[in-house]
């Protein structure tokens, strides 16, 4: 995938400096902008066209709620996801955050496993989404059903969640073991969503790569996916040194 035009939007120069240097080391975010007030980041989205916005709350001249108001009479029908990463903790200004479109709150101050979490989360619930193709007829149940979803809550343990646990009533779900400790369900979900659509076998470099995933965090998931009988994994030996592993899924998953 090409990496995720984003903007930021925090009053305090240095914490933006700090969310610009996680989503830059993840490696799945292009960062394209920095503002440190409402009235700023609203003119560098219309702008520069971003496609996840990271919103404060606290803002010098207009709040966040107020930019996310404002952002819907300038996006004109363009698609934006938002995650507020604010200390504001009140019912009202979190009701109203998620009223107006926010996907993922975020409160101050957290560690650096939570919000790599986080981003996770959404770069694979992401390529999920855009790995669901509209035909003439137009989405599947399944397919409505991971864009309902939203995206999972996710943990500094990668547990399941109530979200995960809503989402395991799909029939792919139900055939899946309780992924275990460190490992979560919607993760698991995508990765068996792009073996599944891709109609090809990976290795855990490539799937990282399509999923914005640790190569070690995809290798995990695919030699779950082997252990619990979904799929199968087949050496590929090339002139020299180790062989290479290949995962595909098996035909009945």
């Amino acid at each position: 995938m090409n990496p995720i035009r984003t903007v930021i939007i925090d009053d305090d120069p240095s914490v933006a400096g700090v969310h610009h240097g996680f989503l830059m080391a993840h490696g799945a975010f292009e960062v394209v902008g920095i503002a440190h007030s409402g009235t700023q980041g609203l003119e560098l989205v219309s702008s520069l066209r971003p496609e996840l916005l990271l919103l404060d709350i606290h803002l010098p001249d207009i709040g966040g709620l107020e930019v996310l108001a404002a952002l819907r009479a300038r996006l004109e029908g363009r698609l934006l996801d938002v995650f507020a990463i604010t200390a504001a903790r009140e019912l009202s200004t979190v009701r109203g955050a998620l009223a107006g479109g926010v996907i993922e709150y975020l409160v101050k101050p957290f560690g650096s496993a939570e919000f790599k979490a986080r981003l996770d989360h959404y770069v694979a619930h992401r390529a999920a989404v855009l790995g669901h193709h509209a035909t003439e007829e137009g989405l599947d149940q399944h397919s409505i059903d991971l864009l309902r979803s939203g995206l999972p809550q996710a943990t500094d343990q990668g547990q399941p969640t109530a979200a995960d646990a809503t989402r395991a009533g799909s029939a792919e779900s139900t055939r899946v073991a309780e992924p275990p400790k460190g490992l979560s369900r919607a993760t698991l979900e995508a990765v068996m969503v792009q073996l599944r659509n891709s109609n090809r076998d990976y290795s855990a470099s490539e799937l990282a790569a399509e999923l914005g995933l640790a190569r070690v965090s995809a290798r995990r998931y695919l030699e779950f996916l082997v252990a619990d009988g979904l799929a199968r994994c087949t050496p590929r030996y090339g002139n020299a040194g180790r062989p290479e592993n290949r995962y595909t899924l098996n035909p009945a998953s």
